[in-house]
C-alpha cells in the first residue's frame, strides 16, 4: 500500500530535481562560470588533464539531467495549453450563445421606419477650422 505513494513522492522529487537543475544550468549565471571553468587551463595549464576530466564528467552528468527537464518542461506547457485551449472553446460556445440570444431578440424587434431616425446635421457656413 505504501508503494505507490512513495513511488509518486520519489516522481514529484525527481521532477523537481530536474527541472530546477535545468532551468539553473539553463541560466546565464550558469554559462559565465562554464566559461571561466572552460579557461582555466590558460591559466594552470599543469590541470588541463584534470580539468577536461571534470569536464566530461560535467557534460554525461548534466547532459540526461537537461534532456529530462525540457520533457517535464515541455509536459506542462502541454498541459497548460490543453486546458487553454478547453477555457477558449467554452468562452466561444458562451459568445456564439450571446449572438444567438442578440439575433433572435433583434428579430422580434419592429422593423424601423425611416421617420425615426435623426435627420443629418449640417455644417453652417464659417471660418475654417484649423
Amino acid at each position: 500500500m505504501t508503494e505507490p505513494l512513495q513511488e509518486g513522492r520519489m516522481s514529484r522529487l525527481n521532477d523537481v530535481l530536474a527541472t530546477r537543475i535545468t532551468m539553473l544550468v539553463g541560466s546565464i549565471w550558469a554559462f559565465y562560470a562554464f566559461v571561466i571553468f572552460g579557461l582555466t587551463p590558460i591559466l594552470w595549464p599543469e590541470y588541463e588533464t584534470e580539468i577536461l576530466y571534470w569536464s566530461n564528467f560535467l557534460q554525461l552528468i548534466f547532459l540526461p539531467i537537461i534532456t529530462v527537464g525540457t520533457a517535464i518542461l515541455s509536459r506542462n506547457s502541454e498541459r497548460r495549453a490543453a486546458e487553454d485551449h478547453r477555457t477558449i472553446r467554452k468562452e466561444f460556445a458562451l459568445l456564439q450563445d450571446a449572438h444567438e440570444m442578440l439575433h433572435n431578440s433583434l428579430q422580434k424587434l419592429p422593423p424601423a421606419s425611416t421617420s425615426c431616425w435623426p435627420t443629418p446635421i449640417t455644417m453652417m457656413p464659417g471660418p475654417p477650422v484649423p
